[in-house]
This record gives C-alpha cells, sequence and structure tokens, in this order.
C-alpha cells in the first residue's frame, strides 16, 4: 500500500507534542497545528525539488546523527522528547533545500497561518527533522520518493498557501481547481490526526 507522506508524518505529532511545543511558543493550539502542516507540505515539496541532487541522499543520511533523530520511537509512531535541540539541528537541512529562500518562506509562515515569526521558522525546522528522519527510517520509500512526491504533489500543494507554492517554483494551477472547498475539511482532518496522546 503506498503511504500517504503527510498523513504518516502527522501521526508522530501528538497533542501533547502540540502541549509542549506551546511550552516554548505560547500560541494558539489550531495555529501551531496549522502552521505544522504548512511546513510538512512545504518540505516535502522541497524534497520533491531536492531529489535529483547528488547530496539528497547524503543529506538524508546525516539526519541520523542528530539529537531529534534518537528522540523518535518509530515503531509507535511518536516522538518521545520535545526538547529544543530541532531549534539548530533543522538550519543546516534547511539551507540545502531552500538556500536562499528560507526567510521568505518564513515569513510566508507567518503571515499566511497568523503565527509569530519565531514561531514559524522553529517549526520549519521541527517539520525538516521530522520529514528527513522518517525518510531515512523507511529507505523502501526513500527508493522512489520522487516518484511518490510526483503522484502526492497536488493534495500536498493544496496544503501551502499560495505565496509559497510561488516561491518554491509552483504555479497555483499545478493544485487542485476546488483547493478553496477542500482547505476546511482539511483543518478538521489534522485535528484528528493531531488528537492522540502520548
Amino acid at each position: 500500500m503506498i503511504p500517504n507522506l503527510q498523513i504518516e508524518l502527522r501521526r508522530f505529532i501528538s497533542s501533547n507534542v502540540i502541549s509542549k511545543l506551546n511550552k516554548f511558543y505560547y500560541e494558539n493550539d489550531a495555529l501551531l497545528i496549522k502552521g505544522i502542516d504548512v511546513s510538512i507540505g512545504t518540505v516535502l515539496m522541497g524534497c520533491y525539488s531536492y531529489t535529483d541532487e547528488k547530496s539528497f541522499n547524503k543529506m538524508i543520511k546525516s539526519v541520523e546523527k542528530t539529537f531529534f533523530y534518537k528522540e523518535i520511537d518509530f515503531v509507535a509512531e511518536r516522538i518521545l522528547s520535545v526538547d529544543d535541540c530541532y531549534k539548530t539541528e533543522g538550519n543546516t537541512f534547511l539551507e540545502l533545500l531552500f538556500a536562499n529562500k528560507k526567510a521568505r518562506i518564513t515569513e510566508m509562515i507567518s503571515n499566511e497561518v497568523g503565527i509569530k515569526s519565531e514561531t514559524a521558522r522553529e517549526i520549519l525546522n521541527f517539520s525538516v527533522l521530522l520529514t528527513l528522519s522518517y525518510f531515512r527510517n523507511n529507505s523502501e520509500i526513500t527508493a522512489s520518493l520522487k516518484l511518490l512526491l510526483e503522484e502526492q504533489k497536488r493534495e500536498i500543494l493544496n496544503s501551502i498557501p499560495p505565496g509559497i507554492k510561488i516561491i518554491l517554483g509552483f504555479s497555483c494551477y499545478e493544485s487542485s481547481s476546488i483547493e478553496e472547498k477542500t482547505n476546511p475539511r482539511l483543518g478538521k482532518s489534522i485535528f484528528n490526526f493531531f488528537g492522540r496522546q502520548l
């Protein structure tokens, strides 16, 4: 069965993880959840654009050396601990994926979601580490990642605000024409995924 990457990644983020993250940021839980969802979609599309680079597999392998990677229980699909290691560890990977676009993407997440710039920056760090850690632990997915992302591109792009799509080099026409109708339902489904406790 082909995994839906966004759903698989959301499963790692329980309501307990959201509560712990909010000890750092003091944001509305719903906005923080939305910000993480947008960040995960953004990172996935960053990976889509980067998979052809020779350094892509090396980047995925190197995430294993991070403290963040060691804090994930992949079998139980949960994050064991939420400390601030991702604040510094995520930067290197974001620079590779987005280069000089990183600051603009962060500001766009902040503006579109309605969270502080600092929060947007840090949850993007969090999301890139979670995404790459998931890929590192699922080598069968990584082997055919470009094809998988191609198949799920439209759905992923629908979870990203138009401004970020443009920054990433995707036209708004590449996403579904019923985007405005699906966004409210997407918001509801996100709460279902984030409802589990550790």
